[in-house]
């Protein structure tokens, strides 16, 4: 199991936060984004519930520049991120500018299979990526 204590973590289009939530519960120092108001609130008060501390912001990828500003990341996480060709895109652009580590869990989305093979993507569990 990877080391997470101390690691500023990002995690991009967060919906309900796990990765975020299991990223906070090891020690990272988490910044969970979503475009939707209602995500960002569930999550803030999943994590008061919990007992765990981390930081949500409303972010959109065409709006990046808070993320940037505190870049580079040590682990950038996301989730079902590829359901949509903008987001395929606007990830794509984005993700270099970010640094560190990227861990994306994709269940089969249309717009994986090209943007995994853009990034050379590893296969590091069970449709989880590493990539590069």
């Amino acid at each position: 199991m990877r080391e997470l204590d101390g690691l500023r973590v990002l995690e991009l289009g967060c919906g309900l936060g796990l990765p975020a939530l299991a990223a906070a519960s090891r020690g990272a120092e988490v910044l969970a984004t979503d475009w939707a108001e209602d995500a960002i609130g569930l999550l803030q008060r999943n994590a008061d519930r919990n007992s765990l501390s981390l930081r949500v912001a409303r972010v959109r990828w065409s709006e990046p520049e808070p993320l940037l500003r505190a870049a580079p990341w040590d682990l950038v996480l996301g989730a079902d991120l590829l359901y949509e060709a903008r987001n395929a895109a606007q990830l794509a652009e984005l993700l270099p500018r970010l640094g560190g580590e990227v861990l994306l869990a994709e269940p089969g989305r249309p717009y994986a299979k090209d943007f995994l093979e853009r990034f050379g993507a590893e296969p590091v569990g069970e449709r989880i990526y590493r990539l590069r």
